[in-house]
C-alpha cells in the first residue's frame, strides 16, 4: 500500500514544504500455537437449588478431570440462570436453566484433545479458536519490522526519484503490528436437553497459521 500527498507542515515557527506521507506493510504466515476452547455445563429444572447443584457437581467433575492434564490451563467462567415459560399466552414460569462455561487453555494440541473428548460426556464444545502465542506473535513480528521499514525507505526513494528531488529526509514513523487472532470453530451449544454419549470422537483440529502483520506510517521531506 502507498499513500502518496504532498504537504505543507506547521513545525514551531518553522513551515515544511515537498512533505509527502506514505506507509508499507510486511506480513509473514505463523504456525498457531495456542488453543482456547470453551465448553459448557447446561441444566434446567423446576427448583434452583436442584438447578445450581447439578452445574456444581458436573463442573467439579470436568475440573477433577482435568487436573491429572498439567499442560492444560482451566479456569471457570460465566455462571447464569435464566427463567423458562411456558409457551402460552399466561407466560407461566415453569423452571429454571442456568449454564456455566469451562476455558483450556494450551500449546499441547494432543493432548487438549483428548481431554475434550472425555469431557463431551457432560459438557458441550462452544468454541474451539486457535491463535498465535503473545510472545510467539512479538518475535514475528519484530523480525518483520526491518522489512516494512526498508520497504518504507524504498517508497520514499520512488517518491524522490518521480519528483526530481536530490534526497529525502524521514520526518517522522510509526510502526504498528496487527492484533488478529487464529480460526474460530465454533460448535453451537444448544439450550436444551440433549442425549450425550460416552462414546463422543476426539475432536480434529489442525493448527493452521494466522497471518502477522507490521504497518509502517511516516511522512518525508524531498530536498
Amino acid at each position: 500500500m502507498l499513500v502518496m500527498a504532498p504537504v505543507h507542515a506547521q513545525t514551531g515557527s518553522e513551515t515544511l514544504y515537498n512533505v509527502f506521507s506514505l506507509s508499507s506493510e510486511a506480513s509473514a504466515d505463523v504456525d498457531n500455537d495456542l488453543m482456547i476452547a470453551s465448553l459448557v455445563v447446561q441444566q434446567e429444572d423446576k427448583d434452583p437449588a436442584v438447578l445450581a447443584d447439578k452445574v456444581n457437581s458436573t463442573m467439579a467433575w470436568a475440573v477433577d478431570l482435568l487436573r491429572p492434564y498439567s499442560t492444560l490451563k482451566v479456569k471457570t467462567r460465566d455462571y447464569q440462570t435464566y427463567p423458562r415459560y411456558d409457551t402460552s399466552q399466561s407466560r407461566r414460569l415453569i423452571g429454571w436453566r442456568a449454564t456455566q462455561t469451562l476455558q483450556l487453555e494450551t500449546d499441547d494440541f494432543e493432548v487438549a484433545g483428548k481431554a475434550i473428548q472425555t469431557l463431551q460426556e457432560k459438557l458441550q464444545v462452544q468454541g474451539i479458536r486457535l491463535t498465535v502465542k503473545p510472545a510467539t506473535r512479538k518475535a514475528a513480528a519484530d523480525d518483520l519490522i526491518d522489512e516494512a521499514l526498508n520497504a518504507f525507505k524504498e517508497r520514499a526513494r520512488l517518491i524522490q526519484k518521480n519528483m526530481g528531488a536530490s534526497a529525502f529526509k524521514v520526518l517522522e514513523v510509526n510502526v504498528q503490528s496487527d492484533q488478529g487472532n487464529g480460526p474460530m470453530f465454533n460448535a453451537r451449544a444448544e439450550m436444551a436437553d440433549v442425549m450425550r454419549s460416552s462414546a463422543v470422537a476426539e475432536p480434529v483440529v489442525e493448527a493452521g497459521t494466522s497471518q502477522v502483520s507490521v504497518q509502517v506510517y511516516g511522512r518525508v521531506q524531498l530536498d
